[in-house]
């Protein structure tokens, strides 16, 4: 581990036991269903099982704006690929941007990715389907079944198109035995995040979050 790695890590390893829980999106809703990938741009298609994570990012009071965080987990045969997502304005794919309630939410991966086969710069972005609760309060997700999304990819040289289709079973509250998702770590062999220095930072920084609250390995 080089200085910047440990100085990154440090800050989490602290904060994490003091909070006994995540730096951000500390709380949150775990939930299990399934992804239907259409595009060939995914490493794999058709249905894939997921676990997701709903939460809010700076735990504020739920009448209030807040980050809203979408973690998915593809179980793919070959290994997971653990993708985080948060709430962006419409007009960019690379800034966090507080929403009112789930229904309002427009998620995005804010880092872009790069496959193998395609070199182009991806955004994978979620949109939920009507229905979901106009508040923000994990108490109300529980009423949602199913909690269904568009999945959608983006370009820095187009917009939005449809990739698929994402579908969660009722959440529960309690996530104490929550995975711990890392999308530095988890990811397909073809796949990577760009840019690079920002992956190595993630590295750092949820690797130190873990190690403060003596999470699981992700």
């Amino acid at each position: 581990m080089n200085y910047i790695d440990t100085a990154l890590r440090a800050p989490f390893a602290l904060a994490s036991p003091l909070r006994q829980v995540r730096v951000f999106h500390a709380h949150g809703a775990v939930t299990q269903g399934h992804a239907e990938l259409g595009s060939h741009w995914w490493p794999v298609q058709g249905r894939i099982p997921v676990t997701a994570r709903l939460s809010r990012g700076l735990g504020l009071p739920s009448a209030l704006p807040d980050v809203l965080g979408l973690a998915v987990r593809l179980h793919f045969a070959a290994g997971p690929w653990d993708l985080l997502l948060v709430t962006a304005p419409s007009v960019t794919r690379m800034a966090l941007w507080p929403a009112r309630g789930w229904s309002s939410a427009r998620y995005s991966s804010l880092t872009a990715f790069r496959t193998t086969e395609n070199g182009a710069l991806t955004w994978v972005l979620a949109k939920p389907d009507a229905g979901q609760p106009r508040t923000g309060s994990l108490t109300a997700l529980s009423d949602c079944d199913p909690l269904d999304f568009t999945l959608s990819l983006a370009t820095a040289r187009s917009d939005a198109t449809p990739a698929g289709r994402l579908s969660l079973g009722p959440p529960t509250e309690n996530d104490d035995n929550q995975p711990a998702f890392d999308p530095v770590l988890n990811h397909p062999d073809q796949v990577v995040t760009w840019p690079q220095w920002l992956a190595s930072a993630r590295r750092a920084a949820y690797g130190g979050s873990r190690a403060g609250r003596h999470a699981a390995p992700a």
